[in-house]
């Protein structure tokens, strides 16, 4: 079983973890700059180790242990020591790891005085070469010792004699990772020589015996072949395994660019992919009879060679003794690249009363019908690459009668370009070719109907009409205002200039309107529709669609001096959506639009100016952008903003005294029904959370929120706001100063009512109850004089938590001073000592997370004037254990102490005493040469005192930073010594003085 093993040195730890057992009995630990890098014990040969703590385990008659290491450089002209346990040659069961000046391994292994060694041969190793060693020892059977060069193969084995143990008699002697003893003469304390510079992999220790079953070592391989020859290649003529097992290929090897086979000899045959050449990478896999397998490469270099060109049949038309000319060419390819001609004379099969075919120079072909021949003509023709590498193929030419036009452009059933040059094959009609003949039409208004296939049509100029038919069709429509039908199929449109019509159809289509007032129907399937300048309508239809109106050159209606002038035409870019069915996104850019987002859980970014955005069923996102926005989120949990998103942040958010516009971006946003999440942003905002669990933010300058119906979270943020919960649990967050002087908050009556005020971030503040009724009150904030600098008031708030444990106010011979701005150093007043020096101060960071997972830790409010006399002098937030000093008739009656100290949770229940449930809060402390008890708030309380339950509750640092000023308090003597500076009650004793 395994006795110790370090596998996994971690770069973060200073203790080396045991991994095998995982009890730390045996854990080891950095020292004198040994670390932990990339998982590897990394030395750098200056007196640095890593230590095993000895443990009786040690003491083996019988084991094996496995080190992995590699030298960065060999120190000096000795010894270099990898592993060691107490010194060979000097106490029983010694034993040493060294590597010699001569790139040798040695092996020293003392027991019952007699010391046995294994040596490799000079040169078994170089700088930087990874280095396997087992060693196995039975004081009974004996063992063997097996050291492998895993980088360039080289092995050595031997057998361990019987009468060998590990046992020094002492358990106390440690394992070291380095050189475990410095030189004792002072003048030799730096002598290099035995310290080892590298890095160990890993290092184990086991109580059974492994006789040494190893890794095979498997060398990259190289081969050549030509384009489309497959090659054999021995891959193992150069692999070789470190105890001499037969090796075998296992498992499939892969290449990049080819298919692998492996032979039953052990070869490999490699058949490059058809017509490819370069280099490509077989990895693979060797295994020997132990199951132990290496990876390794080949690098095949592929050879190129000139393939022959490929030429394929093509298709025509052209009507009664009309020539047509025939592109062969467009269609022939060659693997190569080569450039391709018409070699010869192509031949019109039939001759010539058929037609005649000559070649251009260009490389087309042009056909010529005999007379009044009508029908198909075959031609063949020959192409050729610079090689003189040929293919042949046939052009087919429908040569059809003279019928009367009906004015419609037809495609073929195949996959048409269409446009100037085409040929209607049915009846010889054309684009922009002056012929239009159905009534209304202009000269130049096409009709096109391009038929199955996947076709590409140019309608060219006119207000033509394209019905795309089946298939994967491209559609220009070009200058005009074109009607353009995708139909079936994942087609492309362009409407180009003019107020075009777009229309999907069935796929996943791509309109793209263009300049002009364009309707744009996606249709069914995920679409993907641009409107472009000017005034657009679009449908998105069914699907999840993207959908993007905005123009190229945006520019908001009201301007912004210095950075941006005001649109000169508000009007040319307001655009009209409607998403549809399905999670659609939404960019509408420019101008005053109307979006209307549909059912799914919809994106909308509405882009500049005063937009109207209809979120409709789903979990919306709602950007209303630049400009006066109405917001609606519909039914789902929406995520809405009335100025930018959090992508762009809140730099471009002013307040109305440093905005240059600051009427440019008021918005009216309504939830609707939902847990929605709103923000305000810049300007003053109308925010209506209606139904749900809503998250409200004004955002900067002078807000109004109604947070409906639900437990809404309200932040008002930066301005005078005037804020109102509505029905059941709300709660208020005021965490800006700049948020809070001037605002109105009304919680409401209505529903499960019970909201909550929440000032922990708004700094030093004073709240003061309305007499009548103590739901309202006034808070004042205070600067850091304690003087007024502004004041809200609320109504119809059940709870206030304000943040006064930062800001409580400690008495100093200078005044009274927050306790978050003392620092050690500074002297505080005491009730037993006069002025003391404060000698460490701390803090303790509490977020929502912490106490609901230490409910316990909540912190108590201590009402002013709820300890007597009007102590303390205001509202003290307080940890729960933090004692307060109690003098009355009834400490000196119960406990014959005039004096005691009460921890605060155990005050709970006194009149103006209570536990908070609070969202975060920061407990600070400070710590004197002794327990004090010092004023806080006007009423004494005590300071810090250190006791092993709060040690253990802080950080390393602050403990550690403890124990550098107090080192007397690493012992349970010192901690002792640092004395209560009165009696402390327990619970059942405090509850005497509260009921």
């Amino acid at each position: 079983m395994p006795v110790f093993a370090l596998f996994n040195f971690d770069d973060t730890s200073t203790v080396a973890a045991d991994s095998a057992v995982g009890n730390g009995a045996q854990d080891g630990v950095y020292l004198d700059g040994a670390s932990a890098v990339d998982g590897r014990a990394v030395l750098d040969g200056v007196d640095d180790k890593v230590k095993i703590y000895a443990d009786p385990t040690f003491q083996m008659q019988r084991g094996t242990l496995a080190i992995q290491f590699a030298q960065s450089a060999h120190q000096g002209d000795g010894a270099n020591t990898i592993l060691s346990r107490d010194t060979a040659g000097e106490n029983p069961g010694g034993f040493r790891i060294e590597v010699l000046a001569d790139g040798s391994v040695l092996i020293s292994h003392e027991s019952e005085g007699e010391t046995t060694t294994f040596q490799t041969e000079a040169g078994f190793l170089s700088p930087g070469d990874e280095v396997n060693l087992s060693y196995s020892w039975d004081a009974e059977e004996g063992g063997s010792v097996q050291i492998t060069n895993l980088t360039d193969g080289a092995a050595y084995s031997a057998d361990v004699p019987a009468g060998l143990t590990m046992d020094q008699g002492d358990s106390s002697q440690p394992w070291i990772i380095g050189a475990g003893q410095a030189n004792s003469d002072p003048a030799q304390l730096n002598n290099i020589d035995q310290y080892f510079n590298g890095s160990v992999e890993h290092f184990s220790l086991s109580d059974t015996v492994d006789n040494g079953s190893q890794t095979p070592v498997a060398n990259p391989d190289s081969a050549e072949t030509d384009e489309d020859v497959p090659v054999v290649i021995d891959v193992l003529s150069n692999d070789s395994d470190p105890q001499g097992q037969p090796l075998t290929v296992t498992g499939t090897p892969v290449a990049e660019n080819g298919t692998v086979t492996v032979n039953p000899d052990g070869t490999l045959v490699y058949s490059p992919a058809p017509d490819w050449n370069g280099t490509d990478t077989i990895t693979y896999d060797v295994t020997d009879t132990d199951v132990n397998t290496a990876t390794s490469t080949v690098t095949v270099t592929v050879n190129p060679v000139n393939d022959a060109p490929v030429a394929n049949d093509d298709t025509a038309s052209t009507t009664l003794n009309t020539p047509v000319v025939i592109d062969v060419l467009a269609n022939d390819s060659d693997v190569d690249g080569d450039a391709l001609r018409v070699a010869g004379s192509p031949v019109v099969v039939g001759g010539a009363a058929v037609g005649v075919v000559a070649v251009n120079s260009d490389g087309t072909l042009t056909f010529t019908p005999a007379d009044d021949f009508a029908g198909e003509a075959a031609i063949t023709y020959v192409v050729t690459d610079p090689d003189g590498l040929t293919d042949e193929a046939t052009v087919v030419v429908t040569v059809s009668p003279d019928v009367d036009r009906d004015g419609i452009v037809r495609g073929t059933e195949g996959a048409d370009l269409i446009d100037e040059t085409y040929v209607d094959p049915y009846d010889g009609d054309r684009i922009d070719a002056e012929d239009a003949i159905i009534p209304g039409d202009a000269p130049n208004d096409d009709r096109v109907e391009a038929g199955a296939g996947d076709d590409t049509v140019y309608s060219g100029a006119g207000d033509d009409t394209v019905l795309a038919g089946e298939g994967n069709d491209l559609v220009y429509g070009g200058a005009g205002r074109d009607e353009l039908h995708g139909e079936a199929g994942n087609d492309t449109l362009y409407g180009g200039a003019g107020h075009d019509t777009l229309i999907g159809g069935d796929g996943e289509d791509q309109l793209y309107g263009g300049a002009g007032d364009d309707l744009l129907h996606g249709d069914a399937g995920d679409d993907r529709i641009f409107g472009g300048d000017g005034s657009d309508t679009v449908y998105g239809g069914e699907g999840d669609n993207y959908i993007d109106t905005s123009g190229t050159r945006p520019l908001p209606d009201i301007d912004y001096p210095g950075v941006y002038p005001a649109d000169t035409d508000p009007e040319n870019d307001r655009d009209l959506v409607f998403g549809g069915s399905g999670n659609d996104t939404i960019l509408t850019g420019d101008d005053a639009d109307t979006i209307h987002a549909g059912a799914g859980d919809d994106f909308v970014n509405a882009g500049i100016d005063a937009d109207l955005v209809y979120g409709g069923d789903g979990n919306d996102t709602l950007i209303g952008g630049e400009g006066a926005d109405t917001v609606f989120g519909g039914a789902g949990n929406d995520l809405i903003y009335g100025g930018l998103d959090d992508t762009i942040g809140d730099a471009l958010d002013l307040p109305d005294d440093v905005d240059l516009r600051p009427e440019n971006n008021p918005d009216l946003l309504f939830g609707g029904e939902g847990d929605d999440t709103i923000y305000g942003r810049d300007d003053a905002d109308i925010i209506f959370g209606d139904e749900g669990n809503d998250l409200l933010f004004g955002g900067v300058d002078n807000d109004t929120i109604y947070g409906g119906d639900g437990n809404d979270t309200i932040h008002g943020g930066p301005g005078v706001n005037e804020l109102s919960g509505g029905a059941d649990r709300d709660l208020f967050i005021v965490d800006d100063v700049a948020g809070g002087p001037g605002t109105f908050i009304d919680g409401g009556e209505e529903g499960d009512d019970y909201d909550t005020l929440d000032l922990r971030g708004s700094g030093p503040l004073r709240v003061t109850y309305d007499e009548d009724n103590v739901e309202n009150g006034i808070v004042d904030f205070l600067d850091a004089e304690g003087n007024p600098t502004g004041q809200m008031r609320f109504v119809n708030i059940e709870n206030v938590i304000p943040c006064f444990t930062p800001g409580t106010l400690i008495a100093t011979p200078k005044g009274e001073v927050p306790v978050e701005r003392l620092r050690a150093g500074d002297r505080v007043i005491t009730r037993d000592n006069g002025i003391q020096e404060i000698r460490w101060t701390g803090a303790k960071v509490m977020d929502g997370g912490a106490f609901v997972a230490n409910p316990h830790l909540r912190p108590i409010m201590i009402r002013q004037g709820s300890l007597g006399n009007g102590l303390p002098e205001r509202d003290m937030m307080v940890s729960p254990n933090h004692r307060v000093l109690v003098a009355n008739d009834r400490t000196s009656l119960y406990f014959d102490e005039h004096e005691v100290l009460v921890a605060a949770k155990h005050l709970v229940g006194a009149r103006g005493i209570f536990e908070v449930e609070s969202l975060g809060t920061t407990y600070l402390h400070f710590m004197f040469d002794q327990h004090e008890v010092v004023l806080s708030d006007g009423a004494w309380t005590e300071s810090f005192q250190p006791g092993d339950y709060t040690l253990k509750g802080m950080g390393n640092a602050q403990r550690n930073e403890i124990f550098e000023l107090f080192p007397e308090l690493k012992s349970e003597q010192g901690m002792e010594g640092y004395m209560a500076a009165r009696r402390t009650l327990k619970k059942h004793e405090a509850r005497l003085l509260t009921r």
